[in-house]
């Protein structure tokens, strides 16, 4: 969305004389359904249109490429008309918004006909798209989520898989059929439930961002906050095991503590690129 909204804005004057020159062009004889859903045929990034009233009533249905909602009909629009004030070519254009119903950037344009108003709000990717100003493709598009919620999908089974022999792990020690290496267990159940957990929020965040809210204000999250949160968890997980092998090397053989000793210098590691990746977000925001 913001990216979109960057376009529009450096590329706004052209975008606009586009849109006034297409309304302009555009006279029907009607507020009829087929007079209106004519302009859908022509103009590709159009989504949908309908007519108002001089006194500001909605008197024709909301008209798509697929469908119409008549319930629209008679809806009081003045509110809407308050802050518009039109150009000499009685046409007015708002600024980018988020459809409530497409759910899309949208763009309204507003045409002031001899006995009532036309309305027609835009699809700002297409439109973009249409104006060669930036480059998308639906099929890639759709093979992309696709793709990337395929393996979402996955991740995420890996993490329940994770996170569920964690818990056997623990409920077979909790029996006393592993009770033969206690802490080894108890680490291991730790390591595998929070390496799941980390796993699972990684699948969340991606099916959130790229397959449900793609383009919409969600798309905004900065990657690096993604990061920084599998991140913590990897820390968590490192450290413990960091733990377990102290642990264990301090019952059994201190000639081994120079392995303990490179594990903690990678947790360390990882914990400073935590740090300067905090570092990197505050100076992106």
């Amino acid at each position: 969305m913001k990216r979109i909204i960057n376009i529009y804005t450096e590329n706004k004057n052209s975008v606009q004389f586009y849109l006034r020159s297409t309304m302009a062009s555009y006279h029907p004889s009607h507020t009829d359904q087929k007079s209106l859903v004519q302009f859908l045929e022509t103009e590709k990034a159009a989504e949908i249109i309908y007519a108002v009233s001089e006194d500001f009533k909605q008197i024709t249905p909301n008209y798509s490429r697929k469908e119409q909602d008549p319930s629209r009909v008679g809806y009081d629009k003045s509110f809407y008309f308050q802050g518009i004030q039109f150009a000499a070519d009685d046409i007015y254009i708002t600024n980018p918004y988020l459809h409530h119903i497409t759910g899309s950037p949208t763009v309204t344009v507003v045409k002031k006909e001899t006995n009532s108003f036309v309305v027609v709000d835009f699809d700002l990717l297409r439109l973009l798209e249409q104006l060669k100003l930036i480059e998308y493709n639906s099929l890639f598009h759709k093979i992309n989520k696709f793709v990337i919620g395929t393996g979402a999908v996955l991740l995420g089974a890996v993490s329940l898989f994770l996170i569920l022999y964690g818990g056997f792990v623990f409920m077979n020690l909790f029996a006393g059929s592993l009770a033969h290496d206690f802490l080894h267990n108890v680490f291991q159940s730790i390591i595998s439930i929070t390496i799941g957990l980390a796993i699972y929020d990684l699948a969340k965040h991606i099916i959130e961002h790229e397959i449900l809210f793609k383009g919409s204000i969600h798309e905004e999250a900065s990657g690096s906050t993604l990061l920084a949160k599998f991140l913590n968890s990897i820390i968590i997980a490192a450290s413990i095991e960091s733990l377990m092998v102290i642990f264990k090397i301090v019952l059994d053989d201190y000639s081994k503590m120079i392995n303990a000793l490179y594990l903690i210098i990678g947790v360390t590691l990882l914990i400073l690129g935590r740090v300067a990746l905090v570092k990197y977000e505050k100076c992106e925001r």
